[in-house]
């Protein structure tokens, strides 16, 4: 492309994300900014000095496109996601896994502080990752205009400029109790976690709850006139929260799911990012009322309308895993290869299943085939023989998927407990750190496919109790 192409683009002057493609359709390069117009003329203007690389990449570029963002820093956010999704290749700087930076509150502190760190420890409450420390320091400069909190690695004696300029509370002199400060941080986490709706309603419930006191307090000056101080530091707050989030959207619940994925193909070695995640859990007692559930994932999410349930037919069938086999034989009846050899080619499943022209005949079993696509990853409850058990299945189909199973130590129940997941091919089980994305992904489908299943099972309990 050249400068006269790129004008005719149109692009907005807004901030945002915008991405260089290349003949093949594939994204080589994203960038960010405030001004998407004057950044990406500034690549083709003659004042231009770029290095040779930056050269090389421009000669590339056949289609450029752009996400629109309300503030420059949700285009630094966006950015890093996309990078880390996309892993374009003249993005080096920001491809090194060294560079990944997480916000983390360290819950096990009586004041816990809030820092950027690249280390993913035992402990404490982690937010990201991120793989621009830019978009970290944004994000920590946007909290501190809101709420002050403690950030020093070692508890220092006296109070210092953070606290004289407002941006620490002074935990370190105690001028804030432990339950005070804790409810700076619950709003610090909300909104991190993005839902600002109920830090604005938290912060307006204590408005009213301190003027519902303040008519009581007339009589007693001094309590008064405190109370009306906290009123007006709120109030000022909530407006300055307001502002900010008029021009700033930190991190959403869906953009944290998304970087899990992304973290958790970069673990477990995957060719890109697992679109689709499949979960499946055995329940039943001593063989009654036996279930199996298969929960789906989409983007790191829960996509309910394509979970399936089974009830399990051979109940004496060797015991858990020889129903786990018979769910995943009945879901996999469903998996054929479509009968457009381009598609099936597209799809990387060539050869595949069963005779495609017996189990598609009709128009219904096309339909059928669609609603049940080939999942990217499978995450089943339990340790090796789980695992065996999925794998049998999948070479009696030919399929290649990849496979892990998660379970706790023998006897441990809690939250805190060690998972450990099994690959196929590893003699021993990896222990992700409790703070891991990665882990908490694998949780999630996992704790979501036992609910499923419970459920079920419950359910058939109760109707067998009836009769």
């Amino acid at each position: 492309m050249n400068l006269e192409q790129v004008k005719k683009l149109n692009t907005p002057t807004l901030p945002g994300s915008y991405q260089f493609y290349d003949e093949n359709g594939k994204i080589i390069y994203i960038g960010k900014a405030a001004n998407l117009r004057s950044r990406v003329l500034s690549y083709w203007r003659e004042s231009a000095d770029h290095t040779p690389a930056k050269y090389s990449m421009l000669k590339k570029i056949v289609k450029i496109k752009w996400i629109e963002t309300d503030s420059e820093i949700e285009a630094l956010l966006l950015e890093a996601n996309l990078i880390k999704k996309y892993q374009p290749e003249y993005n080096i700087s920001l491809r090194d896994d060294k560079r990944f930076v997480y916000i983390k509150i360290s819950t096990e502190e009586k004041y816990p502080r809030i820092f950027m760190t690249r280390n993913l420890d035992h402990s404490g409450r982690f937010f990201g990752p991120f793989t621009s420390t830019e978009s970290v320091r944004e994000t920590l400069k946007v909290i501190r205009k809101i709420w002050p909190y403690r950030s020093c690695r070692t508890m220092p004696k006296k109070v210092c400029l953070y606290y004289q300029i407002g941006k620490c509370p002074g935990v370190c002199e105690e001028k804030i109790s432990v339950v005070e400060y804790a409810k700076i941080i619950k709003q610090i986490v909300l909104f991190l976690e993005g839902r600002k709706r109920e830090v604005v309603k938290d912060i307006q419930l204590s408005i009213t709850n301190y003027e519902l006191r303040i008519t009581n307090l007339k009589e007693n000056s001094e309590k008064y006139t405190e109370t009306e101080e906290k009123i007006n530091f709120l109030k000022y707050q909530l407006l300055n929260l307001r502002k900010v989030l008029e021009h700033s959207r930190i991190l959403s619940v869906g953009e944290k799911y998304a970087a899990d994925v992304v973290e958790l193909a970069k673990i477990l070695g995957l060719p890109k990012a697992p679109e689709r995640i499949e979960g499946y859990d055995i329940s039943n007692i001593f063989g009654r009322e036996a279930v199996g559930s298969m929960v789906v994932f989409a983007g790191g999410e829960p996509n309910k309308s394509e979970y399936k349930k089974f009830k399990i037919k051979n109940v004496d069938a060797a015991g858990d895993v020889g129903m786990l086999k018979e769910v995943l034989g009945r879901r996999f009846k469903h998996f054929t290869p479509h009968p457009d050899p381009l598609l099936n080619k597209e799809r990387g499943q060539e050869g595949t299943g069963r005779d495609a022209s017996l189990l598609l005949a009709k128009e219904e079993d096309r339909r059928r085939f669609e609603s049940w696509p080939s999942p990217d990853l499978i995450i089943v409850d339990g340790g090796k023989a789980q695992l065996n058990a999925v794998l049998t299945v999948l070479r009696n189909y030919n399929l290649k998927i990849f496979v892990l199973a998660v379970s706790k130590g023998e006897g441990l129940r809690s939250s805190i407990a060690p998972d450990k997941i099994f690959f196929p091919g590893e003699k021993k089980p990896l222990v992700l750190p409790l703070a891991s994305p990665a882990l908490h992904l694998i949780k999630r489908v996992r704790d979501e496919a036992h609910r499923f299943a419970i459920g079920y099972h419950r359910k058939l309990r109760g109707k067998s109790w009836l009769k």
